[in-house]
């Protein structure tokens, strides 16, 4: 118990580290199966141990003796093969044969087949009877063409033998010719004098018979269950032991578990056949599956004995364990007040002491937690509650109002926030700091900053679509003052502008209104003045007097001053228009004539373009005039600081009305400034040389007579597009 005590306090970490593998399965049968499992365990690697060593050994003695039988094997064939070689170099020596060969060959044709009979009954009574195993024999000529044949047994001559002496041939299984194993004997046959090659004596050998003579020179091996053959080059095996009576010529009994053979096999140097020896096993292991079944059955005994003695003790253990898993079972269910109350001085009553002291801890701890669990859930519906109203508060906001955390993700955003929201994802892709620019106040660099916690909490107005946006930003800080995230609150500040413009346009056209009238009272005398002489010049003078023409110029535009006058009348006033047909051609060129002597002063070139084919305009001739000597009048001025400036007026003809286009090759207008270019009093010119009525009035004139000006694109310079109503019949026309 001590040993178990102090086993328990230096290892603290074993219920981390073991896991009881049988979780499953109740205490009464662990203890039994426990030591029954130590014993199998023991008698089972001792008895491994003892058969593996004996195994071991036993295999090593095998092949010792497959070594030695392997050897003598070797020994007896080449003895035996040295027997036929002889036998058969004495039948080539035979000077009968000799003589008869040279005679077949060199002899006349008549002679030829005489010596040929007498060597076939030579070979078949005198020398084939001598050697029961010699069965058919073959004489060939010199380049191995068959000369002879005792019989018809033997193939055809055997491809590659060797020509330079005694030659043994591969073994051949059983066919439809020659219904035996066989092997060919090759020796070369001379002249009787030894000068000269004759051919070739061939004996065909029956194999079966030589092995059945072979096996008897074997000496007996002390295995049992020996395999002994030959094998050829083409797989063939020719059984030596055992024999084979039933199973044909040629055929070699198998082992019956190939798996439990010890085979050895070395090749022959004489003729290159394999001598493969095998020897079951298994046979042989008999003595050493006997030990181990001894062991089992002794293993087996043991732990059954050792499971009929533990059963009995177990019962010491049940009833204290059944106790605490009860008490343990109650806890579960909820009933904190279940103890063991078994006393011990053993481990199972330490552990119940334990146990015990364990739930009075739980039942004292959970009362605890159960009156914290209620104070919580109080201040959580509190808290609940005013995050609800406040939740309501903001969304129901007309302003836009979201919270930015440090790492400048939304973390609150109310429905009127969305806009302003889409921007900035649409701006950096996500909700994230952008590059905020130093010393640039664009729109674009303030929306880049809102986010960039590096630099101060600033606000800023920015337009987003249609709409324009005032955003304020206030920090966000922990108790510490570290700034944690900003509140940003837009308002959408769109129609509060539109009425500031609203007025403060009402209030110019009051000033315009005020300036026309006093321009129109003092201007307007002396135009009457130069209209009635001028008109009164034109009179007195020629049709072909070149004065008439600069006459008639003066008075155009004395009545187009006077019309002037009325148009600055017509900003603050409403007044009517006198519409009429008339060809834009002529609009064109009489602005073209008036205008000419200025643009050539500033080396301006005036070029008028599509003044062809074009149809009859309807509306205000004069005021067309007016509005397109401002567009031609801008473009020279914008040139006048450029070489090889041109001005280019287009005339076309549209379904919807004829359109006029100025372009010329100047500076441009810049992105910025091309809203505010239609606004009254809106100047790029020095102070002094411009007004900022012109484009205001020109577009004011376009939609009075029912057409528009536009500023167009162009890639290089200005173009802006004066498009005129067509005359009735024109419409009419295009319509048709």
């Amino acid at each position: 118990m001590i040993a178990l005590r102090t086993f328990a306090t230096i290892a603290p970490w074993r219920g981390s580290m073991i896991r009881d593998p049988l979780t499953l399965m109740p205490v009464r049968y662990k203890l039994p199966l426990t030591f029954a499992f130590l014993c199998v365990v023991a008698f089972g690697l001792g008895g491994y141990v003892v058969t593996t060593t004996a195994r071991d050994a036993l295999e090593r003695q095998i092949r010792l003796r497959l070594d030695d039988q392997a050897a003598n094997t070797q020994l007896a064939i080449d003895r035996s093969l040295e027997l036929l070689g002889r036998r058969v170099e004495d039948f080539a020596s035979d000077g009968h044969i000799r003589l008869e060969l040279q005679r077949a060959q060199d002899a006349p044709t008549v002679e030829r087949e005489a010596a040929r009979r007498e060597l076939i009954r030579h070979l078949r009574t005198n020398k084939l009877p001598l050697v029961p195993e010699f069965v058919d024999a073959r004489v060939l000529g010199r380049e191995g063409e068959e000369v002879v044949r005792a019989y018809a047994r033997a193939a055809a001559p055997p491809e590659g033998f060797s020509r330079d002496g005694l030659w043994f041939g591969p073994l051949v299984p059983p066919d439809g010719d020659c219904p035996f194993p066989s092997f060919v004997l090759s020796t070369p046959l001379t002249a009787i004098d030894g000068t000269r090659l004759l051919g070739f004596l061939q004996i065909l050998v029956r194999a079966d018979l030589w092995a059945n003579r072979l096996r008897k020179s074997l000496a007996r091996s002390p295995l049992e269950e020996i395999r002994l053959g030959l094998s050829g080059r083409d797989g063939y095996r020719l059984p030596l032991i055992p024999s084979d009576p039933g199973g044909g010529p040629g055929s070699m009994p198998d082992i019956a578990n190939p798996g439990a053979a010890l085979a050895f096999s070395s090749t022959n140097a004489r003729t290159g056949w394999a001598v493969d020896l095998s020897v079951d096993s298994s046979a042989l292991s008999l003595p050493i599956r006997t030990l181990v079944s001894t062991f089992i059955y002794v293993g087996i005994t043991l732990v059954v004995l050792a499971a009929l003695l533990l059963l009995p003790s177990r019962q010491f253990l049940l009833k204290p364990l059944a106790e605490l898993e009860s008490a343990a079972r109650r806890i579960t269910d909820g009933d904190f007040s279940a103890r063991v109350g078994y006393r011990s001085n053993d481990e199972v009553g330490h552990l119940s002491q334990a146990f015990d002291v364990m739930a009075g801890a739980i039942q004292e701890r959970t009362h605890r937690l159960a009156r914290a669990a209620q104070d919580l859930e109080y201040r959580e519906a509190e808290i609940r509650f005013e995050r609800d109203r406040l939740n309501t508060v903001i969304h129901s906001m007309e302003d836009g109002l979201f919270i930015l955390d440090n790492r400048s993700r939304v973390t609150l955003a109310n429905a009127a926030a969305r806009e302003v929201l889409a921007e900035l994802g649409r701006r950096h892709g996500s909700v994230a700091p952008g590059e905020c620019r130093r010393g640039e106040r664009s729109e674009g660099s303030c929306l880049d900053c809102l986010a960039q916690f590096a630099r101060p909490a600033k606000g800023c107005v920015v337009t987003i679509g249609t709409n324009v946006y005032d955003i304020q930003a206030t920090p966000l800080s922990d108790p510490q003052g570290v700034e944690i995230g900003r509140i940003l609150v837009s308002r959408n500040v769109t129609e509060r502008l539109r009425q500031a413009e609203q007025q403060s346009h009402q209030e110019r056209m009051s000033v315009l209104g005020e300036v026309a009238a006093v321009m129109a009272h003092e201007m307007n005398n002396p135009l009457a003045a130069i209209s009635m002489f001028s008109q009164m010049l034109i009179d007195g003078l020629e049709a072909s007097s070149p004065l008439r023409t600069h006459a008639e110029v003066v008075h155009r535009n004395t009545l187009s001053c006077k019309r002037t006058i009325r148009s600055l009348l017509d900003m603050a006033t409403t007044s009517s228009l006198e519409k009429a047909d008339f060809d834009p051609r002529d609009l064109v060129e009489d602005v073209v004539e008036l205008l000419r002597p200025i643009a050539e002063r500033g080396g301006t070139m005036l070029l008028v373009e599509g003044a062809g084919a074009v149809g009859s305009a309807n509306g205000d001739e004069l005021q067309l005039r007016q509005a397109l000597v401002n567009l031609v009048m801008n473009a020279i001025q914008a040139l006048s600081e450029i070489e090889d400036g041109i001005v280019t007026i287009e005339i076309a003809d549209r379904a919807d009305g004829v359109l006029l286009r100025v372009r010329d090759n100047g500076p441009g207008i810049p992105e910025k400034l091309r809203d505010h270019v239609f606004e009254p009093f809106f100047t790029t010119k020095p102070a002094g040389e411009g007004t900022g009525l012109g484009l205001p009035t020109s577009r004011r004139i376009a939609s009075a007579q029912g057409g528009r000006l536009t500023l167009g694109s162009a890639e290089k310079g200005t173009m802006f597009e004066l498009l005129i109503p067509q005359a009735l019949g024109m419409t009419k026309e295009h319509g048709s």
